[in-house]
C-alpha cells in the first residue's frame, strides 16, 4: 500500500440481539435502509469521499451478506492498485473461540492484535474508527481537522440531545467541559434527568502508532474485551477532545429504532439531510425496470424502489426492490423488504417484511408504531383462522419471544 494521510477501521461486530429476527443471519451492517440502502453504506462513503483509500472491515463470522453487497469496494471507488478493502473475520463458534448472536463472550480485540499488521502496512498516520449502528452522515476530514488544531490525543464524535430517546438507555453519553475537552463517560439512562446529553457516536480518530499501542497494551495484560471498551477507558484516561456533529442520527439498537429512522425518511428534511449533503451516500448499483403503477393503485408519502408492480394502496411507507403489491391491498405505515408479494386483500398496519416474504391473499397483519409486526425472511403467512392458530400468529409469537430474549441480555 502506499503512504495515505488517513485510513479507515469499520467496527461491526455489534450485537444482533437487539434487533432479532432482522439480524438473525445478518450483521447490523447488513440490514436494508430506506428502500435502497444497507447501513454499512454510510460509513463507507463518510470515509471514501474524506479520501480515505484504505479501510479494515472487522466483523464476526456472517461475512457473507457484507462481501455480497460490498464486494472489491467498486461504488465507493475502492478498486484501485492504492489501499481498498480489507477483510478480518473473527473464529467462529465452532473454532473455539465462540459469539453469541453477534455478541463475542471474549471481546474482539484479539481480532484486532492478530490484525495488527494490517494497520502497519497501511503507513498511514492517522485512523478513524467507526461503526454501522450510529446512522448519520459525517465529515471525516472536518473532524481530522479539528482533531489536527485541537493537539489532543484522541477526538471522540458527539451529538448533543435535549430529550432522552428510550432506545439510547445502552448508549454512553461524555461529559464534555467548556473547553471541548472531555471529562467523562457515563449510560445515557444516567443521564436522562440531566437536561442536554452528549451521545457518545463512537466515531474515533488517532494517530495510528497510538491504537496499535493500545491494542498491544490491553493484549500483554491478557485481558478479554471489545474495542470500544478499550477506547471508552482511552477517552478518559487521556487528553480527549469532543467533536460535536449537528446532522441527523439515529442508533439503530432495536426493532423499534430500526423502524423508526425508516419512517423518517418520509420526512423531506430528514432525507436531505442524511443522503442529499454535501456527501451523496453511494450503494451497490442494481438496474432494474422502472416501478409499475396500475390504474387501481394509490400511493402517497411513501418511498417506492425500482422494479415493483403496485396495484393496491400504499401510504406512509417504505417500499424495496421487486415487491409485488396485488390489487384491493393496503399497506400502511410499513417497510417491505426485496421480493416481498402481498395477495389481494391483504391489509398491513405497523409491519416489517423481512426480504422474499410472501402474505397471502386476504391476511391482515396490524401491529402499532411503537411494536411493529415483524416477518423473518422466505415466510409464508396465510390468513387469520378464527378456530386455530395460523402461522401468522406463530410469527409474531416468535418475534415477540426474541424481544424479551432480548431484554434479558442486552
Amino acid at each position: 500500500m502506499r503512504r495515505n494521510k488517513i485510513c479507515g477501521i469499520l467496527n461491526i461486530t455489534e450485537s444482533r440481539l437487539a434487533t432479532y429476527p432482522l439480524t438473525m443471519n445478518r450483521p447490523v451492517a447488513s440490514l436494508p435502509f430506506c428502500s435502497r440502502y444497507r447501513l454499512i453504506d454510510f460509513p463507507l462513503t463518510n470515509l471514501t469521499t474524506a479520501g480515505v483509500e484504505t479501510i479494515g472491515i472487522f466483523t464476526h463470522d456472517n461475512l457473507r451478506s457484507i462481501y455480497d453487497h460490498v464486494r472489491s469496494g467498486k461504488e465507493w471507488g475502492l478498486d484501485s492498485i492504492h489501499g481498498g478493502l480489507f477483510f478480518f473475520s473473527e473464529p467462529s463458534l465452532d473454532s473455539g473461540r465462540g459469539n453469541q448472536g453477534g455478541l463475542n463472550l471474549e471481546g474482539d480485540i484479539y481480532n484486532y492484535f492478530n490484525n495488527i499488521e494490517f494497520f502497519e502496512k497501511s503507513e498511514s498516520e492517522y485512523t478513524v474508527i467507526m461503526g454501522t449502528r450510529m446512522l448519520c452522515n459525517v465529515d471525516v476530514q472536518a473532524i481530522l481537522r479539528n482533531h489536527i488544531e485541537q493537539g489532543a490525543d484522541i477526538t471522540v464524535v458527539y451529538k448533543s440531545v435535549d430529550q432522552f430517546d428510550d432506545g439510547d438507555q445502552h448508549v454512553s453519553c461524555l461529559t464534555i467541559d467548556e473547553d471541548g475537552r472531555v471529562r467523562g463517560l457515563k449510560s445515557c439512562e444516567l443521564h436522562k434527568n440531566a437536561g442536554k446529553m452528549f451521545i457518545n457516536m463512537e466515531i474515533y480518530i488517532m494517530k495510528t502508532r497510538l491504537l496499535t499501542k493500545l491494542i498491544r497494551n490491553v493484549v500483554a495484560e491478557n485481558e478479554h474485551c471489545n474495542l470500544n471498551d478499550v477506547l471508552h477507558k482511552a477517552i478518559v484516561n487521556l487528553p480527549s477532545n469532543g467533536f460535536e456533529y449537528t446532522g441527523y442520527l439515529k442508533t439503530i439498537n432495536s426493532v423499534g429504532a430500526y423502524y423508526q429512522a425508516n419512517m423518517d425518511m418520509l420526512q423531506d428534511s430528514n432525507l436531505t439531510a442524511l443522503l442529499k449533503g454535501s456527501q451523496t451516500i453511494h450503494t451497490k448499483v442494481k438496474n432494474e425496470a422502472p416501478t409499475y403503477y396500475a390504474r387501481s393503485s394509490e400511493v402517497e408519502d411513501s418511498l417506492v424502489a425500482n422494479g415493483c408492480l403496485i396495484y393496491g394502496e400504499v401510504a406512509h411507507s417504505v417500499v424495496f426492490r421487486n415487491v409485488t403489491i396485488e390489487k384491493n391491498t393496503v399497506v400502511n405505515s410499513s417497510v417491505i423488504m426485496q421480493g416481498s408479494s402481498i395477495g389481494s386483500g391483504a391489509e398491513l398496519h405497523y409491519v416489517i417484511l423481512d426480504k422474499q416474504v410472501r402474505i397471502e391473499p386476504n391476511t391482515k397483519l396490524i401491529g402499532t408504531k411503537n411494536k411493529p409486526i415483524v416477518i423473518e425472511k422466505n415466510s409464508v403467512i396465510s390468513r387469520i383462522s378464527e378456530d386455530s392458530q395460523s402461522p401468522e400468529i406463530r410469527t409474531a409469537n416468535q418475534g415477540n419471544d426474541r424481544e424479551n430474549y432480548n431484554t434479558l441480555f442486552s
